[in-house]
């Protein structure tokens, strides 16, 4: 598995976003489908990191909209103010994807326990537009999955005429209509579901880090 270094040198390597193709990436996410409607997979972030889809700001966000130049135009404004979000991975325990169309299948084991004190295993599936792999790890390790309603990706804005890009998680109840983005930290315990340091998200950043286009 990827090093808490590594993880730290993609994060600040893609603070400076400047060579990120933001147009060719988003499309390629699109691709994926497992967050249903293309327009889904960038949303547009207010102040106090709530997001909007793009249709929204029409005024109606159940329309289906395609990635065509006015979509377009919308994120370009956005980047200027306080930012998009672009969905790039997903973790799931709800999927049951065989071992056989995973590229990887990664078994987490970092607590000293007898075979005896683990009981419940808990498979996660994570997807990018690229590959699918399965994590593996026992309840007992206190790993913090994501839910069904949370994705992953990056925040970008452009601050002093440069690109910026952070690693956030987008989450919602599903109770609730709004999706609020999380920027991931360095400061959190490993357990912690937004940490830099939980190898959920080290997996899945080094996954992001591979769909990235750049220019």
């Amino acid at each position: 598995m990827i090093s808490d270094e590594d993880v730290l040198k993609i994060a600040l390597k893609l603070e400076d976003a400047n060579n990120i193709d933001i147009k060719k990436t988003i499309e390629k996410a699109a691709t994926a489908g497992y967050l249903g409607e293309k327009h889904f997979y960038c949303t547009v972030i207010e102040d106090g990191g709530l997001t909007h889809l793009v249709p929204e700001i029409f005024g109606n966000r159940y329309q289906s909209m395609e990635l065509d130049n006015l979509y377009f135009d919308i994120i370009s404004k956005a980047l200027d103010h306080d930012g998009i979000y672009i969905s790039l991975g997903y973790c799931a325990s709800h999927l049951i994807i065989p071992d056989s169309e995973c590229s990887q299948i990664i078994e987490y084991d970092d607590y000293d326990l007898d075979e005896d004190e683990y009981e419940y295993l808990i498979e996660y599936s994570l997807i990018s537009a690229d590959e699918v792999k399965k994590f593996k790890v026992y309840a007992e390790e206190g790993i913090s999955g994501h839910d069904m309603t949370e994705d992953v990706g990056l925040i970008i804005n452009i601050i002093d005429g440069n690109y910026k890009a952070y690693f956030a998680l987008r989450s919602t109840d599903q109770c609730m209509s709004s999706f609020r983005v999380l920027p991931f930290s360095d400061r959190h315990q490993k357990e912690h579901p937004l940490s830099l340091k939980n190898p959920i998200n080290k997996i899945l950043i080094e996954m992001i880090d591979r769909t990235l286009i750049l220019k």
